[in-house]
């Protein structure tokens, strides 16, 4: 914002002092400025020319620069040194990328800036000449319901989740508005929960990828943004809202009360009161009836495991609570699934409804049949190495992935279960996300931005 306020006042300088280029004409800067176009709409992503110009050295190495591995190494060296690489160079870091899924292109840029003594700022643009909107109505082929969790605490730019290092892709609408999160008068937007635009094409997408419902990762200081996605619900609706309890927030001293203090699970009722009365009511409260995500016609929650609530060895008696407490308001007692690690208490089992494991690279399958609903939890993706250890270079020994074969294996695994929850639809930071992204880069080539959503439509919609 600084530098666009700086570029501002240098032009009005300018004006004031008559510099500039002889040809110019003041009623330039008067002249409305003309609304964006309109995007295409269910129409094949096109990727931008290939890079061929000339060799020339940036301040801002743009890590998406060159479709192919040849043409990505090119220009990435011309970028960083205003030099030609040589033939060798190209032909070793192609190879790696194309054969070593552990080597992302940003690895790529930042060995090549270390080499030639370089701090190399980055920068990532969009390689598609454009996105599309995609609208197209799912017709479900499969009894199975799918479903994903939706991330809410991208403040862009420049906030919580917008750091463009950060994250091992990107979604547009971090670092400038974009016309895909328009909303009512506004033509364009941010990746940014308090923009209903926002919330409506994460909705349409995930409507257009087969999902069934979101369960929207609240961790409970943020409850008072799902104004907007009541919005954005209204204006298209199609597709269902669960809630995916967080329980991140609960006592950090930094947080408001009550977040500050986290409840003790041994009283029971105690527990159970603070937190029905500051997260799953008001959750619920906020979505309209018509919009909850049922199973066996009870709205889903998922209650998970941050470490913050303790003692685990008597969490039973304060999700049965909680469970009578929405009963009360609600007149429906929710189908409350639990994270394993709450199962220490051995009364679990008869309070829960469902269990599931979050992180599931370990040797453990997040597959359930506890009450007769069977329920699959999957995680597909992964590289936080952006958000965990910035600056580093991935190595062998990360946990690195990146392409879609996980993505199929679960979908094939899940086919005869009743439910199927992804981790995550958008959690930018820790590279989960199956979400529309725009600089997917595997095996020596770019996905489409809907490569994820749509192995997910074609497991769950007729053609």
């Amino acid at each position: 914002m600084r530098f666009r306020a700086l570029v501002r006042s240098f032009a009005l300088l300018t004006l004031l002092c008559g510099c500039g280029r002889g040809s110019y004409d003041p009623t330039d800067d008067l002249r409305p400025t003309p609304p964006p176009t309109a995007l295409p709409e269910n129409v094949e992503f096109e990727l931008r020319a290939e890079f061929d110009g000339p060799c020339t050295a940036r301040a801002t190495i743009d890590v998406n620069l060159g479709n192919t591995p040849e043409a990505f190494v090119r220009a990435a060296y011309c970028q960083i040194r205003g030099a030609e690489p040589s033939a060798e160079q190209i032909a070793t870091i192609s190879d790696e990328l194309r054969t070593r899924n552990w080597v992302r292109r940003i690895d790529v840029v930042r060995s090549l800036c270390n080499e030639a003594g370089k701090n190399c700022p980055l920068s990532y643009s969009d390689p598609w000449k454009q996105q599309v909107l995609l609208t197209t109505p799912c017709v479900q082929k499969t009894p199975r319901d799918v479903g994903a969790v939706l991330m809410f605490f991208s403040e862009c730019p420049g906030g919580v989740n917008c750091d463009l290092d950060w994250a091992n892709t990107h979604a547009s609408g971090m670092d400038s508005t974009h016309r895909l999160y328009a909303f009512g008068a506004a033509a364009e937007g941010y990746y940014h929960p308090d923009n209903a635009g926002f919330w409506k094409r994460e909705l349409y997408d995930a409507r257009w990828a087969g999902l069934q419902f979101l369960l929207v990762n609240t961790y409970g200081p943020d409850i008072g943004r799902l104004g907007r996605l009541s919005e954005a619900l209204a204006d298209i609706g199609g597709i269902q809202i669960a809630l995916f309890d967080d329980t991140w927030s609960w006592g950090r001293p930094q947080q408001p009360p009550p977040w500050n203090v986290a409840p003790n699970l041994a009283d029971a009722d105690a527990a159970a009161q603070v937190i029905y009365q500051a997260k799953w009511k008001p959750f619920f409260e906020a979505i309209a009836r018509e919009h909850w995500y049922l199973v066996e016609d009870r709205p889903f929650i998922y209650f998970y495991n941050a470490g913050t609530l303790k003692p685990l060895s008597v969490a039973a008696g304060v999700v049965a609570r909680l469970k009578e407490l929405f009963a009360a308001d609600f007149g429906i007692e929710p189908f409350v699934a639990v994270d394993r690690a709450f199962f220490l208490d051995p009364g679990m089992p008869a309070v829960a409804d469902s269990q599931f494991i979050w992180d599931t690279f370990g040797d453990e399958d997040s597959h359930f049949d506890l009450k007769g609903v069977t329920h699959d939890h999957f995680m597909v993706k992964w590289d936080s190495l952006g958000r965990d250890r910035p600056g580093d270079l991935a190595t062998q020994t990360d946990r690195l992935v990146k392409g879609p074969e996980l993505l199929k294996e679960a979908l094939e695994s899940s086919a005869a279960s009743d439910l199927a929850v992804f981790a995550t639809w958008n959690d930018l930071g820790e590279g989960t996300g199956i979400h529309r992204n725009y600089d997917y880069y595997h095996q020596g080539q770019w996905l489409t931005p809907h490569a994820f959503m749509s192995i997910l439509r074609a497991a769950q919609c007729e053609p």
